[in-house]
Order: structure tokens, then sequence, then C-alpha cells
């Protein structure tokens, strides 16, 4: 049965404005659910009354430990078409402000009696990133009701094209970031599938949706595969950051990423996040102590692997071979995690970010086409 329509999203145009400072998914190395403990709240448990048809709410922070467990859950069982992870909710939330944030409208979960069955991460204002449950069909009223909200929320926002799809290589992409374009015309809207993931396909073609240029590359590792030793050239080191590295480590991240505006609150807050774990926020060092490049890893028990995100190398280090070595040094960590693969994203147009996962010993495994519609034709 097809869900109803979704309501009107009485404030999205707001939730835009706050969205649009704090997600999107990272270019992946620019250049070159346990006990909650979420920062300054604690994540309650939601009581589920018996629901004959799915109930749609706005995220809120009382849900970030059934977001991170539906993600945990589909990654261990869907491994071959994994859309979140654990590691990239924390990453990307802003659990600085996320409590006084209250309902965040840009985030909205579907519930049924078994469970959180589907989410929307709208990305105004052209994207949305979603995912059903596992066992869930996107034939069916959760799937459908996810497509709904998402193009309802998309015909909130003014007119606009999604440049991201039409790049080449990462100088446009820097260029678009410093000098974003005019937004274009039409409201078009942009979602992802693994090539492989064809129930999901035949869903978003049914509705409309066509392949468009970009697609980000999938990559793997089988964490158990030999390593060869580091070679970092003299006077330089690996380690893991500390309480007393946070000013340096944000340092590094704003350096390596054009436009970013990551904060010491911000980083502080992820470091009191369940999910991250200071022995994998690794860093090299230089001989003076000034951080070249960085990485945090992330391990997840439930699906066994762990995963990069996000990869950054300070503009001036670059072409030393230092992050590949960083690289390395995460699968070991990930490894003594008891981590048996291990994951990385970057679009196809980011050819640095591409040579340097393979020279590190990551092979491509599969790819995730963007595709796109025009909702006012």
């Amino acid at each position: 049965m097809r869900a109803q329509p979704a309501p009107r999203i009485n404030s999205i145009r707001h939730a835009a404005s706050v969205a649009s400072a704090v997600i999107g998914r990272c270019c992946g190395a620019v250049g070159v659910a346990s006990a909650p403990r979420h920062g300054t709240f604690r994540s309650q448990p939601i009581v589920l009354a018996a629901l004959a048809t799915p109930t749609s709410v706005p995220f809120s922070s009382r849900h970030l430990d059934a977001l991170l467990a539906f993600a945990a859950s589909n990654a261990a069982a869907r491994a071959d078409a994994v859309y979140l992870r654990p590691g990239d909710i924390v990453w990307r939330l802003p659990l600085e402000r996320l409590a006084a944030l209250g309902d965040v409208q840009w985030l909205r979960l579907w519930f049924d009696a078994r469970g959180l069955a589907g989410y929307v991460w709208f990305e105004p204002p052209t994207g949305a990133e979603l995912d059903i449950r596992s066992d869930l069909d996107w034939r069916g009223e959760v799937g459908n009701a996810l497509i709904d909200w998402s193009e309802a929320a998309r015909r909130e926002l003014p007119a606009a094209y999604p440049w991201l799809v039409d790049l080449e290589d990462m100088a446009q992409w820097a260029d678009r970031i410093r000098h974003p374009p005019a937004a274009g015309d039409g409201h078009w809207l942009t979602m992802t599938a693994h090539e492989g993931d064809e129930g999901r396909i035949a869903a978003l073609r049914g509705r409309g949706y066509a392949p468009s240029r970009h697609y980000a590359v999938i990559y793997g590792r089988d964490l158990a595969a030999p390593l060869t030793p580091s070679r970092l050239p003299a006077g330089y080191g690996i380690r893991n950051v500390s309480t007393a590295d946070v000013a340096e480590r944000v340092a590094v991240h704003r350096d390596a990423w054009v436009g970013s505006s990551w904060t010491i609150e911000r980083y502080q807050a992820l470091r009191a996040a369940d999910a991250y774990d200071e022995a994998l926020d690794l860093v090299v060092e230089d001989a003076a102590g000034r951080f070249a490049a960085c990485c945090i890893c992330w391990a997840d028990q439930a699906s066994r692997s762990g995963h990069f995100e996000p990869v950054g190398t300070r503009p001036e280090y670059r072409g030393q071979g230092l992050t590949r070595e960083l690289v390395r040094e995460g699968f070991r960590h990930l490894a003594k995690r008891s981590m048996e693969t291990a994951h990385t994203e970057t679009p196809g147009f980011n050819a640095p970010a591409r040579a340097l996962y393979e020279s590190s010993g990551f092979t491509a495994t599969g790819k995730r086409p963007t595709f796109i519609k025009r909702l006012d034709r």
C-alpha cells in the first residue's frame, strides 16, 4: 500500500540555513549502540506502541542511539550497500548543540512496530540521503514515504541545481566552495543508490530519477592482508591525538579542507561520543610538532568493519606519501580492534583521493551513482 502524501514541512526553510553549515558528506582526502554518553546530553529510550502504520517524527537527541543502532544493523546485514555507518552519523551531526536544537527538521525518522524503519537526511537545497531497514522493501509503505517526504521538503525551498553532479575534478570543487554558483533553474533533487542495490534503483527509476554523471567510488580492504613496514620520511611520526592536541587537531583539519568551519566546540563534542575512540584519531606529526595530516577511523563491532572519515592533508605537506602511511597505520589500529574489513569512499572526480586509497592498499569494490530528478516538470 502506498503511503499517504507527506505533510507540508513548515520549518524546512529555517532548517536549510542550519543544515547547510553542519551537514554534507566529505569528498575524502581532499587534495591529495552502547551506553549513551553523547556529549552533554543522554539519548533516551524510545517506547513503541503497536504501530499499525509507520509513523514519522523529526530527529532529536533522544533518537541518537536508535539511529546509531539502525546504521550498525544495516551495515552488518547489507555489507554491499551501506549508506551511513555509525561513525558517519557522529561525524556529521552537530553534537555540540544537538540538545539545544530540539526537533531537527532536516533529519526525519520513520518507526514501525519493530523500531526504526527508515530515515531521510535532507541536505538543502538539493540532496536527500535516505535508507530503510534491511528487512524492508523499497516498494513498501516506508520506502515510498521516505521519497514522498524528500520531495515535499525539496519543494519548500527555492529553485536550485545540484552543481556537484557536473564536477570533473577537485579544482572545480574547490572553486565552487570558494565561489558558490548561482542557484539555477528548477527544483532538482538528488538521491544515491549503490550499483548493486537493485530494489532501491528500481524504486528511484520508477519515481522518475535518472543516473547523473556523479558517483562515489567505494573502497574496501581485508584487514587480515599483510602490510609492508611504514616508510615515513625522516623527521615524521604517526600517533593518536590526546586532549592536549585539540587546537592543533582542529587546525590541521581546517587547513586540509577548503571552506571548513570545524570548531573546537564541535570537535570536543565528537570526542565525547561513544563511537569515537581517541586511539583511532591519528595524525602525522613533523619534527616541530606540527600536524601534517589527519584521519579518524571508526570501529563498528556489529559489522566487524572499520572506516575512515575524514582523511586530510595540509597542502604544504602533500606529495610525500605521508597520508598513505597514515591510512596504513589506520589499518593496523582497526585490526587491533578486531575489525575484519576497512572501508572508505570518495567522489569519482577526486583523483588525488582515489590515488591515495589505492596506493594505501584499498581496492575499489563498487560505485554509488547519484540519481537526479527535476520535480517541477
